[in-house]
């Protein structure tokens, strides 16, 4: 097997970051990225749309937790219908509701792997409440 397809599928997300990088930065046409890494101009097109709503999405949680207010965007400064509004909401719950599904699988996971590791390996991952200052200090 190739050696980059055998790398691609080690570290998919890495590959996927570094092509999208290139194409950004004008390093890459979307062409080119395709036949470097294998890949059909779709799918090329597909990560690069992937990280733009990752990052947009990591902008807007970081604006949202902000104590300032963010300066409103050139889109937003037209007057949107009520239709509108609810269509952005609904899209914004549908958004939110993805992600404390993705966190309460997380926590589900963390937890399920603390109690193997106590139960069935003996170790115990738990911090104590009260530790006892070690003698190395």
């Amino acid at each position: 097997m190739d050696r980059l397809v055998k790398l691609r599928m080690k570290q998919p997300k890495r590959i996927m970051r570094e092509m999208v990088a290139a194409v950004l930065l004008d390093q890459l046409n979307i062409d080119q990225a395709a036949e470097r890494y294998k890949v059909n101009r779709l799918t090329v097109l597909r990560w690069i749309r992937k990280v733009e709503e990752e990052a947009k999405a990591s902008k807007q949680s970081t604006s949202i937790t902000s104590d300032q207010p963010s300066l409103p965007s050139p889109k937003s400064t037209r007057r949107s219908t009520p239709e509108e509004e609810v269509k952005q909401l609904r899209t914004k719950l549908q958004s939110m509701e993805k992600e404390l599904e993705t966190a309460n699988f997380k926590a589900l996971y963390y937890s399920t792997l603390v109690r193997v590791a106590k139960h069935e390996l003996g170790v115990d991952v738990e911090k104590k409440s009260v530790t006892k200052p070690s003698g190395l200090c």
